[in-house]
């Protein structure tokens, strides 16, 4: 996970914060160093210099360390104010270049960077201003504001047209919560309690995100559709906790929801027919409708009590079945040793389908790698991505290490709010890419080796008896599986390369 490194203050006469630099680039002496190694390129660093006003009032927290950057680091900032000051905003010269995104403040070292981090010190017996969450940015429309104040049993009263409130505005309780319409809002909010004095007036600017339109396609096989949606081709976006930047320079597309029972019988009664001969398709297990036993089981259901072997083999089926169906030629995706399509799950095959290669050409269906599945799963707009420690599709706050989100039961079915049962698919809304059921419901099946492991196959995603505070539920999470171990709350999600 990232840390949060406290920065020591030195204090210089114009009471700068001046954190300490990394290697490659000195203080004060224009921050471009290194010798760029052997091949002679020079890597450009940036230094930010962020002064405290008052200096005694605080200090700034950020993530990563150090005070010297490489070209383009994006730099979080958080600001930690002494006992009887508050925070009170950004100035300086690049003031307009911190950005609130979701939970945090953030800067793009593309120069040197002076920022001046203002608190205001607060009078005896003052109220505490209110602190609102998402902080600002980019948000989606409709997107609830949360807001609270450190002065317990205070009142919040808020306008949302950028005028200064008074008692007369609107009261702030839980059926009450500003919403971000289409364009955005400024809100301004002050907190009263009886007997002290008023808080200062905090001020929270929201854009709304504009999403781009994603394609998607319908297919049928048998009677039952299912829908995908189009990634474009070379989308860059930050991958794993580590954010470790990413691109995927081919296009696919991804199924809009978790394989459902109706489907994955469909193929499966089609596939494992005598009738087909030679070209008969055989599984160690046949799923069922979710993870409980119902005489009148749902097929909307996602299918589960399969394993990943079945799912991959499974995914060959539906490839040839659509071929049939539809007149396609798409190759199968994965393949044995002698580059023919592998048509068995049962154990005694066992050691084929774990040494199965993914044929790069096919155009047939298959299951996700997992970059494909966290682009997806992170995707706002296809500039804007989703922190690593959120759950897919909301915006409002984080999941980990602590859930100050008010949406996440809006998009998830976890151990909050599913009884730990799974649910048919697509109930709850879609992430902005239109995919639904990405975080929670049941975990899903990626193609690759979890960290190379010879057997362990990744999930993601998290389930429904997933927590917040803990990883499973994360956009940036992998988990694992073995290759033949079905559970009732593992799935899938089908995607094809364009």
């Amino acid at each position: 996970m990232k840390r949060l490194v406290f920065i020591c203050l030195i204090a210089f006469s114009i009471c700068t914060i001046l954190f300490s630099g990394c290697s490659g680039g000195g203080l004060g002496n224009g921050g471009n160093g290194g010798s760029g190694g052997n091949g002679g390129s020079t890597l450009v660093y940036y230094n930010l210099q962020v002064t405290v006003e008052p200096k005694e009032a605080g200090a700034v927290w950020f993530d990563p360390e150090g005070g010297t950057y490489e070209k383009n680091t994006e730099v979080t900032l958080k600001p930690a104010a002494e006992e009887g000051y508050e925070f009170s905003g950004w100035g300086g010269r690049d003031k307009d270049d911190v950005t609130a995104r979701f939970d945090r403040w953030i800067i793009i070292m593309d120069g040197h960077k002076q920022l001046v981090a203002s608190f205001n010190k607060l009078k005896p017996n003052q109220v505490a201003a209110p602190t609102a969450s998402p902080l600002g940015g980019k948000v989606a429309v409709d997107t609830e504001i949360t807001l609270t104040t450190a002065t317990p049993g205070a009142t919040i009263y808020y306008t949302v047209d950028g005028t200064n409130p008074t008692k007369d505005a609107n009261e702030y309780n839980e059926d009450n919560r500003p919403r971000v319409p289409e364009g955005g809002l400024t809100l301004k909010a002050f907190a009263v309690k009886e007997g002290m004095l008023d808080s200062n007036i905090a001020t929270y600017v929201y854009s709304t995100i504009s999403v781009q339109p994603i394609e998607s396609i319908t297919y049928e096989v048998g009677g039952v559709s299912f829908e995908m949606r189009r990634a474009p081709a070379g989308l860059t976006f930050p991958f794993t906790m580590h954010d470790i930047e990413t691109t995927i320079d081919y296009a696919y597309w991804i199924g809009e929801t978790e394989v459902t029972y109706a489907l994955w019988s469909t193929v499966y009664n089609w596939a494992t027919a005598e009738a087909r001969g030679d070209g008969r398709y055989y599984f160690q297990r046949n799923g069922q409708p979710g993870n409980y036993y119902d005489p009148d089981p749902d097929p909307r259901q996602p299918v589960t009590m399969i394993s990943w072997r079945d799912a991959i083999v499974w995914c060959n089926a539906l490839t040839e079945y659509y071929n049939t169906e539809n007149g396609t030629n798409w190759a199968c995706v994965y393949i044995d040793s002698e580059g023919k399509p592998i048509r068995d799950s049962r154990d005694a095959n066992g050691d084929v389908c774990d040494n199965a290669t993914a044929l790069s050409t096919a155009k047939g269906f298959r299951l996700p790698a997992s970059a494909e599945w966290e682009l997806a799963a992170r995707y706002i707009d296809g500039i804007d991505w989703l922190p690593y420690n959120h759950a897919s599709g909301d915006l409002s706050g984080p999941c980990y290490p602590e859930a100050t989100t008010t949406q996440i039961g809006d998009y998830v079915w976890y151990e909050e709010n599913s009884g730990g049962q799974t649910h048919p698919v697509a109930a709850k809304k879609s992430n902005p890419f239109g995919l639904f059921d990405m975080s929670g419901n049941v975990n899903e099946m990626c193609f690759d080796r979890h960290w190379g492991d010879a057997t362990r196959r990744v999930i993601r995603g998290g389930d429904v008896w997933s927590q917040t505070g803990v990883y499973s539920l994360l956009v940036s999470y992998e988990d694992w599986i073995g290759p033949n171990d079905p559970t009732a709350t593992d799935g899938f999600r089908i995607t094809r390369t364009d």
